[in-house]
């Protein structure tokens, strides 16, 4: 049985998974995706911190909250089939969190 506080988290895991989405989705992260590579691979990043650097939107993951988006971080690394499709993996999570989105993504494909 699920309690309130169960949903909840569940809504807002949702909502999070759709923002990320959103960000491989709409022309207004073109920018971030495109300098993908430029961040060390295999490292954490801050998510809002990373969005800023590129002047693309920070709002939809502002919303979430401090104790949210503070911690929300993602890390890319090639696929290994990268020299043929030069695709990425990225990995977002919120820092202390069970929850985690994984996107294959070729920025060359933007």
């Amino acid at each position: 049985m699920t309690t309130p506080c169960d949903a909840e988290i569940e809504q807002t895991e949702e909502e999070l998974t759709n923002c990320i989405h959103d960000l491989f989705l709409n022309n207004e992260y073109i920018e971030w995706r495109k300098a993908l590579r430029s961040f060390s691979a295999g490292e954490w990043h801050l998510l809002t911190a990373s969005l800023e650097n590129r002047n693309t939107p920070t709002t939809a993951f502002l919303e979430f909250g401090e104790g949210i988006h503070s911690k929300l971080v993602f890390s890319h690394i090639e696929a290994p089939d990268h020299i043929e499709s030069q695709m990425l993996m990225l990995q977002f999570t919120v820092s202390g969190s069970m929850w985690h989105c994984v996107v294959w993504h070729c920025p060359e494909a933007n």
